[in-house]
């Protein structure tokens, strides 16, 4: 309301009060000169005065009220406000500041939006109840908003405000169904456009006035100037100071115009007082009801269109229709009819924000949660009536510890379409998938447990058997065969090893496997009898593997690379013809870095553990000979079994919160075979050596992996092995050996070894 209404409030008020005084003083000056007329005769000159002062005064009386009414209205109104003229729209008063030359928007400004926000959220405020018209309160404290343009928005990329038709400086920059003042830009707004801009606002809309209108009928009846009337009565009587001040300033109005003094004033006080007291109740008195009926039944649509976006608070919105653009409510905001389409999106930033929707809804939006749904166990979303349509929901803050989220209701619709909501993505974190069901009363969040994904599950469990046998080695691999050699020298050696591995998961995915790594040692200390030889090393190595798995269950790779080190130990019992019973044994302590990626994330980890061997066997001369010109053959058959400890473990918790473990550490692995060779010692210093291995492989245990307590291990404990290859030797001062072998788990293996005797 503006300086326009009130004038015209005004002049409604200083012409009825001027219409009952005239009449009043009138009839009260009649009877007082028929009365005088009478004794004229016999009276004195002195009465004649009297009776001329007792007509003029009520003249006078009559004349001033009617026009001391009208100046003082007009004088108050452009002041601050003129609290008679309010009345009129007393009901249905909203948050506006007034463009009167009292208007101060800095002061304005200072008043925080904590009491602006709260009495537009109490339906038993001012905004819903309209006690406006005896206080001054009410009005200033919703000025604190100012217009758009003095109010910058921080969303999108655009400044401006988009509202076809710009509220003006000085007027609150939200609307209101209860907004009537002509003057201003928001004044008769049934549909308020936003298109193609942003805007950001505290509070949107506040459609107030069917609230209003409902709450008049039902307390006051349907009559609404009567209604009007008979609640201004209840109003004052909560506060008759106001009341008392209202009827004062009139008085001193008439007072200060015509200068006339109080007791004259007195005199007419059973006259005056009633036509003040009637002004107040119902200066709406000339309003047609045509007129009251429009400002009650006025109703909001708020249209936001062509990728707009808008930040706003609604309040018992009658309708919003979003088209192609985003919209965030603010607080709590409720729509009675919400029509969305074509990529309409609704965003509630964080768990203070929710949204009702009074009336049915047919779907067609997204609806994005902007904070983390653990912090909120109260539904965001509430439909009152049916739900159909398809909506999606899009949690933008990937929620984390999913099992603490099953059961947790997020939308509210009692009267909804099984398939009316639905995730837009998948969320999921280890071996726990966030759904969202339809529940009593709702939609809420379920979690189902999956099982370990295919590819992880072969390529940890890979790892964990890589990391347990990569720098696993057997007697022969070091070169330590006393028998081919002059066993009084130490020797120094290095193995060069590469494989391939096919592994899979039991009637699961396979991985296949890349290795590669060198070891070097040497013996440190040589003790040797006529019987025996005792000899002790060191040893160390590199070694690094990659794998790779592509299945129903998804593409993955993995990759390890570590360090080993320890100590060896060797004693061989010589005997003629170089047969004999040998034994020996190691220890390595071993530490890998572990990588395994897929499509959307990679996990890292380590391992570290020791391992350990003890292998023993007997050398048999089985047929000896010479060919050629003088070249030796001999023929050895070599029985052999190896126990070997496998202690390499490690665990952690990946990205998405599962407890991962390696299985199988800690087990022992056994072998047992025979190994055949030939030896041929050429005249020329030159030894050449062929061989053949047959074995069987067992381990005690599976190698695999445990996710969230759930276990997935590789096919197959026990393999049965072949190998074979060549050692030469030249003059006793080095020798190098190439072997191959082949197992019936999918591994393969080919290894270069060195010696140099020394």
């Amino acid at each position: 309301m503006t300086l326009k209404a009130s004038k015209q409030a005004s002049k409604q008020a200083s012409k009825q009060a001027s219409k009952q005084a005239s009449k009043q003083a009138s009839k009260q000056a009649s009877k007082q000169a028929s009365k005088q007329a009478s004794k004229q005769a016999s009276k004195q000159a002195s009465k004649q005065a009297s009776k001329q002062a007792s007509k003029q005064a009520s003249k006078q009386a009559s004349k001033q009220a009617s026009k001391q009414a009208s100046k003082q209205a007009s004088k108050q109104a452009s002041g601050r406000v003129n609290l008679l003229t309010l009345s009129v729209l007393s009901l249905f008063c909203t948050p506006y500041a007034w463009g009167s030359d009292a208007y101060d928007p800095v002061k304005e400004a200072e008043i925080k939006n904590k009491f602006i926000l709260e009495a537009a959220e109490n339906r038993d405020s001012h905004v819903w109840r309209g006690p406006c018209s005896i206080s001054f309160d009410c009005f200033g404290m919703f000025s604190a908003q100012l217009g758009s343009n003095t109010r910058s928005t921080e969303i999108g990329g655009d400044a401006d405000f988009s509202f076809s038709d710009k509220p003006a400086n000085g007027v609150s920059h939200y609307f209101s169904s209860g907004k009537t003042d002509p003057n201003s830009s928001e004044a008769l707004y049934d549909e308020i456009n936003i298109t193609g801009k942003n805007y950001n606002s505290g509070i949107l809309a506040v459609d107030n006035m069917p609230v209003v209108k409902k709450y008049v009928t039902e307390n006051y009846g349907a009559d609404l100037k009567q209604a009007v009337k008979d609640q201004l009565k209840d109003l004052y009587k909560t506060r008759p100071e106001d009341w008392e001040k209202n009827k004062k300033i009139v008085e001193e109005a008439i007072i200060k115009q015509y200068g006339i003094p109080r007791n004259k004033i007195n005199k007419f006080r059973k006259v005056i007082d009633p036509i003040i007291e009637e002004a107040v109740l119902t200066p709406h008195s000339n309003t047609s009801q045509t007129s009251l009926n429009n400002i009650f039944n006025k109703k909001l649509h708020v249209k936001i269109e062509n990728k707009s976006h808008v930040a706003g608070q609604v309040l018992e919105l009658t309708k919003m229709t979003l088209k192609d653009s985003l919209w965030e409510p603010r607080r709590h905001s409720d729509i009675h009819m919400l029509e969305t389409s074509d990529n309409a999106r609704i965003r509630l930033n964080t768990k203070d924000e929710k949204l009702t929707v009074h009336k049915a809804y047919q779907g067609g939006a997204d609806f994005l949660f902007g904070y983390d749904v653990r912090e909120s166990d109260k539904p965001a979303l509430t439909f009152e009536e049916k739900v159909s349509g398809q909506s999606g929901v899009v949690l933008e803050r990937r929620p984390e510890n999913l099992k603490t989220l099953d059961g947790r209701k997020l939308i509210a619709a009692e009267k909804a379409d099984s398939n009316s909501f639905a995730f837009k993505q998948n969320y999921r974190q280890g071996l726990y998938e966030l759904l969202l069901k339809q529940c009593e009363g709702g939609f809420c969040l379920g979690v189902q447990r999956l099982a370990i994904p295919e590819a992880e599950a072969v390529l940890y469990a890979q790892q964990a058997y890589a990391a347990n046998t990569l720098f696993g080695l057997r007697a022969a691999d070091r070169g330590d065969d006393v028998y081919a050699a002059d066993p009084s020298r130490q020797k120094l050696w290095l193995r060069f090893i590469g494989g391939r591995s096919h592994q899979n998961i039991r009637g699961g995915a396979a991985a296949d496997g890349r290795r590669k790594g060198v070891q070097i040692g040497g013996e440190v200390f040589v003790r040797q009898n006529e019987g025996s030889r005792l000899a002790i090393g060191v040893m160390g190595g590199r070694a690094g593997q990659h794998a790779s798995v592509n299945g129903k269950g998804g593409a993955a790779g993995s990759y390890l690379h570590g360090y080993g080190g320890g100590v060896y130990a060797a004693w061989h019992q010589l005997r003629d013809k170089q047969t004999g019973a040998y034994l020996d044994g190691w220890l390595q302590y071993q530490r890998f870095k572990h990588r395994i990626n897929d499509e959307n994330r990679a996990e890292r980890y380590k391992t570290k553990g020791w391992t350990a061997s003890v292998e023993g066997g007997y050398n048999a001369l089985v047929a000896e000979g010479v060919v050629g010109k003088g070249n030796n053959v001999r023929f050895y058959l070599q029985p052999q079994a190896q126990f070997t400890y496998l202690g390499v473990n490690g665990g952690f918790t990946d990205s998405e919160g599962t407890a991962v473990g390696l299985l199988g550490s800690g087990q022992w692995q056994s072998r047992a075979g025979i190994r055949a060779k030939t030896r041929f010692a050429l005249r020329n210093g030159v030894n050449l050596q062929p061989f053949a291995a047959f074995n069987v492989l067992h381990r005690s245990k599976s190698f695999g992996v445990e996710m969230d307590g759930e276990k997935q291990t590789l096919a197959g404990r026990t393999a049965l092995e072949g190998r074979f290859g060549i050692e030469a030797g030249w003059k006793g001062h080095m020798s190098a050996r190439i072997g191959y072998g082949k197992r019936t788990d999918g591994d393969k293996e080919a290894a270069l070894s060195l010696k140099w005797l020394f």
